[in-house]
């Protein structure tokens, strides 16, 4: 459904950037150019939509790896008078229930807001004023239908509806039709109904919800109700009986977009998974460790804890490590069960037991139960249910992950093997794992070799463009890697693509080259052909390296 981002005020960018969201969207520039912004900006969205928070400094999805420091912070230039400007296009077809009748007449719908601190009379920032949503706006294939302004008295207020638009023309048919007593409406009627609607505007007024507009402050007032009113429409009266009609029920049926909209967003948003630049090394012992510290997922550390739970997915890895033409190591993961609960039930259960029953003995010894502790009125029945307790528990085994040189078949620890696979292995869990996710890592070939960047290409196709259907966004300096899927698509185009690997078109792949200008950056997007040959100049010129990946 999201199909493409826009970001301004943020960060590195000033103008409005738009940046394409393809299943293989890869982003280059020179450091400190503001490529991983773009991703940063997907965070703090998704941050500030799941807790109401726009002043947003550590995201939640970043942890420890992403900390945006504050409004004033991310805002560009760090000037706090602007406000940062973001925006989602939304393919309308993939649009479910009712939204979906609604928005039949279009292809896409763009959501647009802007947020910032209030400003005093001179446009300066109010020095305790914390940042808010100014601005949010829908347009339709490119006509603005609907746009609403922030309030000094809290909330936002609608400042413009499109009544002429296809979307409220139906809208307002159906009112009519569904509501009234006539059953069709004339081009007259609509222009006596277009004075309503201007009148109506200036009175709706919607919360702002957490980032997103979330619904009428007085949707209640507007709504009809349960009753299954119908307005009669007579001749004499007809205007003034149809505009009621339409002022009693258009306010709900706003309402219902904005809700609907908001509910397909956030469904997108709540599907973001952030690998960050530099992984974590995870404590020795897995099963013994603290697991979700606050960088768990941005850290890379979940990724062991997911290779020792999910046998799948530690097959997959374990193939691609040993595989003579990729990474070509000695080392096997494996789960080995340190003890099983039926070794520890009996010892276990009958220390419980005793605990109970000395709980609610009598401090003199007494055993007849008379003194039994009033929070424990029957401890035999109590140790039973602790016994029934734990047998009934999913959790039967003690295990850990552990590697296994097959060279010398000792065991070894993840902490004891190189750098690289340490880096790799949660990019590959990342593929492995998700499923119809919106996957965005930064630098995924850090500590590789060439051949493996190339290879990662690989994995990635594979995750996206098979069952997994995931979508990349990947912050990166790897021309190998973006080689290898320039290959694929020459493959595909020359239908000589390796068994297994899934067709690759110009329309799954998206390459981003983040450019400083002036004082800010802007995004340009170089279009690849059906050969997987470059439609753009590479900025600067391109990779000097590549010949056995393009032409081979």
């Amino acid at each position: 459904m999201l199909t493409t981002l826009h970001i301004g005020n943020f960060k590195a960018f000033a103008a409005l950037q738009r940046i394409p969201l393809k299943p293989l969207t890869l982003i280059y520039g020179a450091n400190s150019s503001g490529k991983s912004s773009v991703l940063h900006s997907l965070l703090l969205a998704h941050h500030a939509l799941d807790t109401g928070n726009l002043d947003v400094h550590r995201t939640n999805v970043g942890g420890e790896s992403v900390d945006l420091g504050g409004f004033r912070q991310f805002v560009h230039r760090r000037e706090a008078h602007r406000r940062v400007e973001w925006a989602l296009d939304l393919d309308a077809g993939s649009f479910r229930g009712r939204l979906a009748d609604l928005f039949r007449p279009v292809k896409q719908v763009t959501v647009l807001l802007s947020v910032g601190i209030a400003l005093d009379d001179r446009d300066q920032p109010l020095p305790e004023a914390e940042p808010a949503l100014h601005t949010y706006e829908l347009v339709a294939d490119g006509v603005s239908i609907l746009r609403m302004s922030h309030r000094q008295s809290g909330g936002l207020q609608l400042d413009r509806l499109d009544h002429e638009h296809p979307i409220f023309r139906e809208v307002i048919t159906a009112i009519v039709e569904l509501s009234t007593t006539t059953e069709n409406l004339a081009p007259e009627d609509f222009e006596g109904l277009g004075e309503v609607i201007d009148e109506l505007v200036s009175e709706v007024m919607v919360r702002s919800g957490r980032f997103l507009p979330y619904r009428l402050t007085d949707s209640e007032g507007f709504s009809p109700g349960t009753s299954k009113r119908l307005f009669p429409i007579s001749k004499a009266r007809r205007k003034d009986e149809l505009g009621a009609a339409v002022r009693s029920f258009l306010p709900r049926l706003i309402d219902e977009i904005l809700r609907d909209i908001r509910r397909e967003i956030t469904s997108e948003l709540l599907r973001i998974r952030y690998l960050g630049p530099l992984r974590s090394y995870p404590p020795r012992h897995l099963s013994l460790s603290q697991h979700h510290d606050s960088n768990w997922y941005a850290g890379g550390g979940y990724a062991w804890d997911e290779i020792r739970k999910n046998a799948r997915v530690r097959q997959q890895v374990n193939e691609w490590l040993a595989a003579p033409n990729r990474l070509q190591t000695p080392y096997e993961l494996i789960v080995r069960d340190l003890v099983s609960l039926d070794q520890l039930e009996d010892p276990l259960l009958e220390g419980l037991e005793n605990i109970a029953l000395s709980i609610g003995q009598k401090e003199d010894g007494d055993s007849t139960g008379s003194g039994i502790n009033p929070l424990i009125k029957d401890p035999e029945a109590e140790a039973v249910k602790i016994r029934e307790l734990i047998r009934s528990s999913n959790i039967d085994k003690l295990n850990e992950l552990i590697m296994i040189d097959r060279r010398s078949n000792t065991v070894v620890s993840h902490r004891d093997v190189g750098i690289g696979v340490s880096q790799v292995l949660p990019v590959l869990v990342g593929a492995y794992a998700s499923r119809e996710q919106i996957v965005a890592i930064e630098q995924p070939e850090i500590h590789l070799h060439p051949a493996l960047q190339a290879d990662l290409g690989d994995v990635f196709i594979q995750s996206a463009l098979g069952f997994r259907r995931n979508r990349f966004l990947i912050e990166t300096h790897s021309e190998h890697l973006l080689l290898r899927i320039m290959r694929r698509m020459r493959q595909t185009s020359n239908d000589e693509l390796p068994e297994g690997m899934p067709p690759v078109s110009p329309e799954d792949v998206c390459v981003l080259f983040v450019q400083p200008k002036g004082t800010a950056s802007v995004v340009l997007q170089l279009e690849l052909d059906e050969e997987g040959e470059f439609l753009d100049a590479w900025p600067g010129g391109f990779f000097e390296e590549g010949y056995r990946e393009r032409f081979g």
